[in-house]
């Protein structure tokens, strides 16, 4: 039961070319996600409830959280919102706990959202310092999708909601009949951020374990998903050399908020 690979490159230009050669070994795009903490678990947020863990609880509880926010988003926007599907995303768009993981098909995108949302304390100096390593997780879709439906000989590529396959993941009363692993799906591009971020998702089904330990005890195809390392001691580097290349928060989040995030930091107002 090998881990998933790790990488640890220790400058951007080590970044990009590490990315090169995976994407040069694929016939299709590869999928990323950033985190600030080397230590967070590929796991979605309806799974890290502190008490809930049973799948039976978890079922109730996405039903419940589902009713919800049907119920009261009403005044905030012109959605029916009756496809469960189309209420999921907006669910995640919002930050309400779902069964979805955020990834992108832009490798610069992760690296963004591992090294900005590294925690870091500011020196006297005004040198950031970083507390811990971060991490970008590499995933083949196409590679890990056939894995996790090989019980049904799938042999197709990234799924969409109207899809077959994609039956055995929809919310339900209970949870009994739901596909064991995760699979990854494109959503609905519902907000000008989800584009510029060339979002993608994974969607759990009964199976509440981590995507990495997934990986390691159910012998998914080896490097479908590796882990990239970024150092405590080089994060600053790597940000400044992400940050001169353009990848910036009004480019990352499109909008007044990202903006406002970019002109605090220009003028040294880091939080």
């Amino acid at each position: 039961m090998a881990k998933p690979r790790e990488e640890r490159p220790k400058t951007f230009t080590d970044f990009v070319k590490l990315i090169d050669d995976f994407q040069a070994k694929a016939e299709h795009s590869l999928w990323y996600r950033g985190c600030g903490k080397s230590a967070y678990q590929l796991q979605p947020s309806l799974f890290r409830h502190k008490h809930k863990k049973k799948i039976a609880e978890l079922s109730s509880l996405e039903l419940q959280l589902m009713i919800r926010f049907r119920q009261r988003s009403i005044p905030f926007h012109d959605r029916s919102l009756l496809d469960d599907w189309d209420a999921l995303f907006f669910m995640q768009h919002y930050g309400v706990p779902t069964r979805l993981l955020d990834w992108t098909e832009n490798p610069l995108m992760a690296l963004y959202f591992a090294v900005m949302s590294a925690p870091f304390k500011t020196k006297k100096n005004g040198e950031l310092q970083f507390a811990t390593d971060a991490a970008v997780w590499v995933l083949d879709p196409i590679a890990w999708n056939r894995k996790s439906l090989q019980h049904q000989s799938f042999d197709g590529g990234v799924l969409t909601p109207g899809d077959e396959a994609l039956k055995g993941y929809k919310p339900a009363p209970s949870y009994s009949g739901m596909f064991n692993h995760p699979v990854g799906l494109y959503g609905a591009h519902n907000s000008s951020r989800i584009v510029a971020q060339r979002g993608v998702f994974t969607i759990f089904g009964q199976n509440t374990e981590p995507m990495e330990l997934v990986c390691q005890k159910h012998k998914f195809p080896v490097d479908c998903l590796v882990k990239i390392i970024l150092r405590q001691g080089e994060l600053l580097t790597i940000r400044k050399s992400l940050l001169k290349h353009g990848v910036t928060e009004s480019v990352v989040f499109p909008d007044l908020d990202g903006l406002a995030r970019e002109i605090r930091r220009n003028f040294g107002f880091e939080a």
